[in-house]
C-alpha cells in the first residue's frame, strides 16, 4: 500500500505540471480525404476545399442535382466563408465569362432560400459587348423572399434592343459579398434550372444551367493542420501534398508554390494557427516553454521572389509574439536534413504556433517531417542528464527519447503503471552529450503510465499517455 501511495503522488505531480504539448501530428502520419465536388464551367467555393459552401445537392427542381450555397462562420475567427459560383474573375477587373451572342430579354429560374435579416443573397447576370456592359444587373434576394419550396424567379436584362453581347458573366452568392453589408452565418440560396428568354422564346442557357455536371476531386488534408489548400485546390500539383518521401513513419508534408488558372500565386503553407492575415491568429495552448524545437526537411529551390522557403516556431502570449525561432532556406537539398535549435525565451509563452512555407517563388517545394518539441525534464543535475525528453506524447507503438548526459553512465529504463507495477525495463549505456533511445510500447492497453529514469546519482518518474 505504501508503494502505491509514493506512486500515486508522484502521479498527481505529474498531473498538474505545466502542460508540455507537442506539435500534433507533427510526423504527417494523419491525413483526411475529402471528395469534393465542384461545379462544372465556374468556380466556386469547392475550388477553395470549402465544400460546405458550395453544395451539390439531391433537391432537385429538375434532373438529379441543383446547387445550394451557403455562408458559414470560419473556424477559428470571426471571417464568414460565403458561398458562390463564377464565371468571371473579381479580383482582376471582371475579366473572363463565356461567350454568347444571343439578345435576351429575360434571366429565369427557380430558387429557394432563407436569408438571415439584414443580409442579401445574390445573382449576378452581366451581358458585355467589347469589354462594355450592354444588359443584366445585380438581381437581390433578401430575406423577404425566402421559401422552402421552389419558387419560380424572372428578371429583365434591359438589355437594348438590336443589339446582341458577345459575351456573358454570371454568378450567385449566399449573402451579400459586393456591398459586404449585412453578411450573416447561416443565409443559404438554392438554385436550379436557369434560363434564358427573348421575346418569349428561348434562348440560349447559361454554361451547365441545370447544375448537372459537377467534378469530383479528392484531396488528402493533414490533420490538426489548416493549410494553402483553403485558398485553392485547382492547381496540379496541389500546393500541400501527402508525401511517400518522409524521414520518419509512412508520410510527411510537401508544399509546393503553384499558379492556378487566374494566374495567382498560391505559395504552399500550413499551420497550427488560423490561414488568415498575418499574422496568423491561433496556435497550441502551453504554459510551458520548451528549450529545443528540431525537424527534418527537404528544399527544391527554384528561385526568391519576396520570401524563401522556411520553417518557424512561434512563441506567443495573450495574442502578440514574443519570439520567433526558425530558418529560412536558399538551395536545394535533395536528402533530408535536420534542423535543431535552441529556445531561450525569457518570457513564458501561452500559444506555440508553427508555420511552414514553400516561399512566394514558383516552382519552390519544401518538404517537412519529425517536428518535436523538446522541454527540460527539471532539476535532475543529481543524475548527471541535463535534459530528458519522450516523444510523442500521446504516444501509440513506441516512447522516443533524447537524453543528454553529462558523463558516460548505465541508465536504467523502466515503464511503471499506476499500481507501482513494473511492466518493462531496460538498461542502456549513454554517452557524454546527446543520445537517442526508443522503447516499445504497443502491448500497452491506452491510458496513462509513469517511465522511470535510474542512474547510481538516483531516479527521475515522469508521467506519458498510451493512446
Amino acid at each position: 500500500m505504501k508503494k502505491l501511495l509514493i506512486i500515486l503522488s508522484v502521479f498527481s505531480f505529474f498531473i498538474i505540471k505545466a502542460q508540455t504539448p507537442q506539435i500534433t501530428n507533427g510526423d504527417f502520419e494523419n491525413w483526411t480525404l475529402k471528395h469534393l465536388f465542384s461545379l462544372q464551367d465556374y468556380q466556386d467555393a469547392a475550388d477553395e476545399g470549402k465544400t460546405e459552401n458550395t453544395v451539390r445537392s439531391t433537391d432537385a427542381k429538375t434532373g438529379q442535382y441543383s446547387v445550394k450555397l451557403v455562408t458559414t462562420q470560419d473556424n477559428g475567427n470571426s471571417d464568414l466563408n460565403v458561398g458562390f459560383f463564377i464565371n468571371f474573375d473579381p479580383d482582376h477587373d471582371f475579366k473572363g465569362g463565356t461567350p454568347y451572342n444571343e439578345h435576351v430579354d429575360s434571366i429565369c429560374g427557380y430558387y429557394k432560400a432563407q436569408v438571415m435579416p439584414q443580409d442579401t443573397a445574390l445573382l449576378l447576370v452581366n451581358f458585355k459587348k467589347i469589354g462594355n456592359i450592354i444588359g443584366g444587373d445585380i438581381y437581390k434576394f433578401p430575406a423577404d423572399k425566402n421559401t422552402t419550396d421552389w419558387k419560380r424567379f424572372c428578371y429583365k436584362t434591359n438589355m437594348p434592343a438590336g443589339i446582341t453581347p458577345d459575351s456573358l458573366m454570371i454568378g450567385a452568392a449566399s449573402s451579400n459579398a459586393i456591398d459586404e453589408i449585412g453578411m450573416t452565418a447561416g443565409s443559404w440560396i438554392q438554385f436550379d434550372s436557369l434560363f434564358f428568354k427573348t421575346n418569349n422564346q428561348l434562348a440560349t442557357p447559361p454554361p451547365n444551367s441545370n447544375f448537372e455536371n459537377w467534378d469530383e476531386k479528392q484531396v488528402y488534408y493533414p490533420d490538426n493542420f489548416h493549410s494553402s489548400l483553403e485558398w485553392d485546390i485547382t492547381t496540379s500539383p496541389l500546393s500541400v501534398e501527402r508525401s511517400n518521401d518522409a524521414s520518419h513513419g509512412n508520410y510527411a508534408i510537401k508544399l509546393n508554390t503553384v499558379v492556378n488558372q487566374q494566374q495567382d500565386t498560391i505559395v504552399g503553407l500550413i499551420t497550427n494557427g488560423i490561414v488568415s492575415d498575418w499574422p496568423f491568429p491561433g496556435g497550441i495552448a502551453t504554459n510551458g516553454t520548451p528549450n529545443e524545437v528540431s525537424w527534418d526537411y527537404k528544399v527544391n529551390y527554384a528561385g526568391f521572389a519576396t520570401f524563401n522557403p522556411s520553417i518557424n516556431l512561434i512563441l506567443k502570449k495573450q495574442g502578440q509574439q514574443i519570439a520567433n525561432y526558425g530558418n529560412s532556406y536558399s538551395q536545394t537539398f535533395t536528402t533530408y536534413q535536420h534542423e535543431d535549435i535552441m529556445i531561450n525565451s525569457t518570457q513564458t509563452p501561452d500559444t506555440l504556433q508553427f508555420v511552414a512555407s514553400s516561399g512566394d517563388y514558383p516552382g519552390n517545394s519544401l518538404k517537412v517531417d519529425h517536428i518535436i518539441l523538446y522541454y527540460p525534464a527539471g532539476n535532475i543535475n543529481h543524475l548527471n542528464i541535463q535534459q530528458a525528453v519522450a516523444y510523442p506524447i500521446p504516444a501509440k507503438n513506441k516512447l522516443n527519447f533524447k537524453i543528454t548526459a553529462t558523463k558516460t553512465q548505465t541508465l536504467l529504463l523502466e515503464i511503471i503503471n499506476l499500481t507501482g507495477q513494473i511492466l518493462d525495463k531496460k538498461i542502456y549505456s549513454v554517452n557524454q552529450g546527446n543520445n537517442r533511445i526508443v522503447i516499445w510500447i504497443d502491448h500497452l492497453p491506452a491510458g496513462p503510465y509513469l517511465y522511470r529514469f535510474t542512474t547510481s546519482e538516483g531516479s527521475l518518474t515522469r508521467q506519458f499517455i498510451k493512446q
